[in-house]
């Protein structure tokens, strides 16, 4: 039973006009979700222990350094340093799929000045280029199409203080539909 559902849902998306309407990836854990709420109204907020003030992404159940179940999300500082950027050239994701047929997609480690590894999305747009490693950069969080929160790196130069800005970054990367764009401020 499940194998047909599956094969029809996969021939339901070989359908043009579905492809168009697909979605980034949804599934996340409950964790994953309170990343996304602790997000809506900060830049960049992420779990911090209130035993031994440790900083932990991505979010998780217990403390990874001294493994207390006392986490809190706060505001952390959004500057960091680029480790490496690659480009994905093709993708399991017919949401990315479609993307991926415009150009390449950017992605980059970056070592928050807090102190954690993250990866994200590249604003390529602000960058000119290709983002270099060693570069200063700023990572803030933005809800995607699927209302999920995902991370975006852009120079440290760029002005995130306001969601207005941080949307005008976020627009032209593709990662909102224009169905739903600008709703999360309104």
């Amino acid at each position: 039973m499940a194998t047909r559902y599956s094969m029809q849902r996969r021939l339901r998306m070989n359908r043009p006009s579905l492809r168009l309407r697909s979605k980034p990836p949804k599934l996340r854990t409950q964790r994953g979700m309170d990343f996304t709420a602790a997000n809506l109204v900060e830049p960049l907020a992420m779990q911090h222990c209130q035993s031994c003030r440790h900083i932990n992404y991505p979010p998780r159940e217990i403390c990874g350094e001294c493994l207390s179940d006392q986490l809190i999300w706060r505001k952390v500082p959004t500057e960091g340093v680029l480790l490496q950027s690659i480009s994905l050239h093709h993708s399991l994701w017919e949401f990315f799929k479609r993307r991926l047929q415009r150009g390449s997609w950017p992605i980059a480690s970056v070592r928050l000045q807090a102190g954690p590894i993250v990866f994200a999305h590249v604003a390529g747009q602000c960058f000119g280029g290709d983002a270099a490693a060693g570069a200063r950069v700023n990572v803030f969080s933005h809800s995607d199409s699927s209302r999920q929160a995902v991370l975006i790196v852009v120079p440290v130069s760029t002005p995130i203080d306001t969601p207005a800005q941080r949307r005008a970054i976020v627009e032209p990367m593709g990662l909102l539909e224009p169905a739903v764009r600008g709703e999360q401020y309104e």
